[in-house]
């Protein structure tokens, strides 16, 4: 329900309303064999089941929201909202919660010192704050643990733990706050935004590793065990540099930064190793924690990672120094330790259009700046001592010469397995630039195309993943933020010719 009002200046808006999501999934599979009559292929003509199994899942959400949004001669803006969810995932003692907002604006161009201002064309300041809920977790029944049935040994029916639940999981909250300031200088010539964000969640939902003996399928569960922040600033700034009759040239840009930091763990909880991170207090979920690597002994073409410091006092075949530091040839030796992070110190995109009579062009660049990349697409490559898998061309560069200089360990049976071992040997720059889209165009003047019927012609010829820069070697040096690679190429280059008509 929407309900609006205006007295005299003042403007009211206010909104009532519900939401319901419902999801059921059902899968049944069933195989039999000892076929009755040759050529009927429906599963009743078959005798002897051999595999029969079922599963159903069910998942709701009810929501219940309001928001009120006032506003005073456009100048003055106030909004507020507040909204009850409830998550089936979570049992019913805290299944509801509760979670609101407010902002606050001011157009400052309106006030009468800057109404009839020439230089600024536009200045208004904002300013949020926010709670919201999230219930995004690996299962549909969070606070039950779950059994799978069927399981047979010497045909001894059995049951496996299926989920481990937590009873007391509840919802993760999401707190931002955020300050804004929107500009527009000579008749909006010059226009952007600033804005600083800091986000806090709360209740953080993890996967906390349980120990073997659990019996739980991926050995962990999932918990609500802390608190992180994320904040940074978003800029963009959009202006025409020149702007006349037959030619303009317009330029737009926009940079993020995110730093991102644990602030708390409960339940005892001090550490979590998750894959290539490890998250702790102080640090970011987006840090690594790897094997020191050090190098290749130009000695013999061994692996070589620095010693952790429980065996640095020892004697080994597999401990030794060189140039005057301790090192391991053994990956369970190995010394881990934070190895930087994979968020970027600054990303966005920026672009250009030029317009000069009836032809445009128009491009478009994305940048990243910072940040490391776990590339375990090229540490398969580079690891590859069975017979029959593919290789990188780098592995060209191996050691083969007692004495020989390389970052690339002998090929042999001896040392394949630290050889290809997660370790800070595959982490890169995740630094790059793409010329992402280009795009010409010619439009026909009105006089030329009307004597044949026709009111809009324009040809155009456009390009997409055009070119780009990065250390990765290959591969898209877009991945997901959290700094892990795919198995996705990059994106083909397509170039397109082609026009658009209007009769």
């Amino acid at each position: 329900m929407n309900y609006k009002r205006r007295f005299g200046s003042h403007n009211f808006e206010y909104l009532l309303g519900h939401e319901n999501y419902k999801y059921i999934y059902e899968y049944l599979f069933g195989y039999k064999q000892g076929q009755i009559v040759d050529g009927n292929d429906e599963l009743i003509n078959f005798v002897t089941p051999t595999s029969l199994t079922s599963q159903t899942d069910n998942y709701r959400k009810e929501g219940v929201f309001s928001r009120l949004n006032y506003d005073y001669k456009s100048k003055y803006i106030l909004s507020g909202s507040i909204r009850w969810d409830a998550s089936s995932r979570f049992s019913k003692d805290v299944r509801w919660d509760s979670f609101w907002s407010v902002g606050a604006g001011w157009r400052i161009k309106g006030e009468d010192f800057l109404k009839d201002s020439n230089t600024i064309s536009e200045l208004k300041l904002r300013s949020s704050y926010g709670e919201v809920g999230n219930d995004g977790t690996n299962s549909y029944y969070m606070y039950k643990s779950t059994y799978d049935l069927g399981y047979n040994n010497a045909n001894e029916p059995g049951i496996l733990y299926g989920f481990l639940a937590d009873p007391t999981i509840t919802w993760e909250t999401n707190k931002q706050s955020d300050v804004a300031i929107d500009f527009g200088f000579f008749n909006n010539r010059i226009t952007g935004t600033v804005e600083y964000y800091n986000r806090v969640t709360t209740d953080l939902l993890f996967p906390v590793p349980q120990p073997v003996s659990a019996g739980v399928p991926g050995n962990e569960k999932t918990q609500n065990i802390g608190t992180m922040y994320n904040r940074g600033f978003e800029i963009g700034i959009n202006a025409d540099v020149i702007k006349n009759e037959n030619f303009t040239w317009n330029l737009n840009v926009n940079a993020s930064t995110l730093k991102n930091q644990v602030t708390e763990l409960s339940r005892g909880i001090t550490e979590l190793i998750n894959g290539t991170k490890k998250v702790s207090v102080g640090h970011s979920v987006y840090d690594y924690w790897l094997r020191q690597w050090y190098g290749v002994d130009p000695a013999d073409g061994s692996p070589l990672f620095l010693v952790a410091d429980d065996f640095a006092g020892t004697t080994a075949a597999d401990i030794r120094t060189v140039n005057g530091t301790v090192v391991t040839t053994n990956q369970n030796k190995a010394k881990y330790d934070y190895s930087g992070t994979a968020i970027p110190d600054l990303f966005g995109s920026f672009g250009t259009t030029i317009t000069y009579k009836q032809w445009s062009l128009s491009t478009m660049f994305t940048y990243q700046l910072g940040g490391m990349t776990y590339d375990s697409n090229y540490q398969t490559l580079m690891s590859g001592y069975p017979q029959g898998v593919a290789l990188s061309t780098d592995i060209l560069n191996r050691w083969t010469t007692p004495g020989q200089i390389t970052d690339v360990p002998a090929l042999n049976s001896a040392t394949y397995v630290s050889s290809g071992a997660a370790s800070s040997r595959w982490l890169i720059k995740s630094d790059f630039i793409t010329f992402r889209q280009a795009t010409l165009g010619y439009s026909f003047k009105q006089s030329v195309i009307s004597q044949y019927g026709i009111t809009a012609l324009r040809l155009l010829m456009s390009g997409e993943n055009i070119w780009s820069k990065t250390a990765r070697k290959g591969l898209e040096p877009v991945q997901s933020f959290s700094g892990t690679t795919t198995n996705r190429y990059t994106p083909a280059r397509i170039i397109t010719i082609g026009f658009n008509i209007s009769f």
